[in-house]
C-alpha cells in the first residue's frame, strides 16, 4: 500500500474577468453638472488644499471633512533625529519630573553633519606686512651704521697699505710706486778713507739711509780679497765689513807688481753691473770717491737713471762730485752711520 505524504496542490480558483466596457460608470446628475458650470474651480493659496469637493451623489463634503484634510495637511511632518553612537553618549538625559503631564518632551534632533568641500588655494602673490617695532628700527639702523664704519676702516686700511708699498731694506714700508734702487759699493776705496778718517762704518746703517722710502733692488760690494784661495772671507780686510749685512760680495783677488805693489781694480765690474741692471732701476748710489767713475755716471743719466754719489768728502774727486745728481758726505753724518 502506497501513502501520498505530499499535500495535494489545489486548483486556482478561476478568475472572472470583467471587461472594461462591462463596468458602467454612473452618470453624474443634472445638478452637479450645472454646479461645475456656474461654479469653475479655483486654485486656493494651498495649492488646492481645503476645496470642498461634491460627494458622490453631487452635494459638497461638509466643512467638517475638510477642515480634517486641511489640518492633517498642515500639520508639520515629525523630524527623525538620526541618533548615533557618539550623540547618544554626548547627549544628556533629559529630567522631566517636574514636567506636566500634558507637556511632552520631544527628542533632541541633531543637525546633520555637512563636509565642506575642500578647494586647492590658487597660487597668487601674496604680500605680507611686518610691522616692525620702534625697538628693532633702532637695532638695525645701529647694525648698518655699524657696519659702514667698518667698511670705511678697511677701505682706509688698504688705501694706507698701497700709499705704504713694498718693504724696504730696513724692515719698514715705502711709498707706492717707490723709486727702484741699486747700491753699488767700491769697497777698498771707501775703506781706505775710512782708515784715514780713523773710524769704521756700518753698512746696515748706511742701505738703510739710502733705501728710505725706496725700494731696494739690489746691493752689491765689490772688494779685492788675497790671491790665495784658502784664505777666508772672514779675515779678508775689504769682504768683512760687509758679510752679513745684506750686501752681495763680489771679490776679485789681488795682483802683485814687479815692483812690490798690489792693485786689484773693478772698476770694469762696476761699470758692467751697473749698465745691465738699467731697465730695473731708477736710482743708482755709486758708493766711491774715485773720480774715473765720471762717464758712468754720465752714461746713466743719459738713460734717465738718477745718480747718487756717496763718499768720504775728503777723498772724492771733484768732477765725479760734480757730474752726480746728489752727492752725500758720510764725513758729515759719521756720527749715524759709524759702528
Amino acid at each position: 500500500m502506497v501513502l501520498n505524504i505530499f499535500p495535494r496542490r489545489k486548483e486556482p480558483a478561476a478568475v472572472a474577468v470583467v471587461e472594461p466596457e462591462a463596468i458602467a460608470l454612473p452618470e453624474p446628475s443634472p445638478e452637479a453638472l450645472e454646479d461645475n458650470v456656474k461654479r469653475p474651480t479655483r486654485r486656493g493659496t494651498r495649492g488646492g488644499r481645503g476645496r470642498k469637493r461634491p460627494g458622490a451623489d453631487g452635494t459638497p463634503e461638509s466643512d467638517e471633512s475638510a477642515e480634517s484634510e486641511e489640518a492633517v495637511a498642515e500639520a508639520p511632518k515629525p523630524v527623525r533625529a538620526r541618533r548615533t553612537r557618539a550623540a547618544a553618549a554626548v547627549a544628556a538625559p533629559v529630567d522631566d519630573t517636574d514636567a506636566p503631564e500634558s507637556e511632552a518632551v520631544e527628542p533632541v534632533a541633531r543637525a546633520p553633519r555637512t563636509r565642506t568641500p575642500r578647494t586647492r588655494p590658487v597660487d597668487a602673490p601674496t604680500t605680507v606686512a611686518v610691522a616692525a617695532s620702534p625697538l628693532d628700527t633702532a637695532s638695525i639702523l645701529r647694525a648698518i651704521e655699524q657696519q659702514g664704519r667698518q667698511i670705511e676702516q678697511l677701505v682706509r686700511a688698504q688705501d694706507e697699505s698701497g700709499r705704504r708699498g713694498p718693504v724696504g731694506a730696513s724692515g719698514g714700508t715705502v711709498a707706492a710706486n717707490p723709486a727702484r734702487v741699486g747700491i753699488f759699493v767700491d769697497a777698498a776705496n771707501i775703506e781706505l778713507a775710512c782708515d784715514r778718517l780713523r773710524a769704521r762704518f756700518d753698512w746696515s746703517k748706511i742701505m738703510a739711509m739710502l733705501t728710505r722710502d725706496r725700494q731696494l733692488i739690489r746691493a752689491i760690494s765689490y772688494a779685492p780679497v788675497h790671491e790665495d784661495t784658502n784664505v777666508s772671507l772672514e779675515t779678508q780686510r775689504f769682504a768683512e765689513p760687509f758679510l752679513g749685512r745684506g750686501y752681495k760680495v763680489v771679490t776679485k783677488p789681488l795682483k802683485r807688481f814687479q815692483d812690490g805693489s798690489v792693485k786689484a781694480n773693478v772698476d770694469i765690474e762696476i761699470a758692467i753691473d751697473v749698465l745691465e741692471m738699467l731697465d730695473r732701476l731708477d736710482v743708482v748710489c755709486l758708493v766711491s770717491g774715485d773720480g774715473d767713475f765720471q762717464y758712468l755716471v754720465e752714461a746713466v743719466q743719459r738713460k734717465g737713471v738718477r745718480v747718487e754719489v756717496v763718499a768720504v768728502g775728503s777723498s772724492t774727486a771733484t768732477n765725479l762730485r760734480n757730474a752726480a745728481d746728489r752727492y752725500i758726505d758720510l764725513q758729515q753724518i759719521l756720527a749715524q752711520v759709524r759702528v
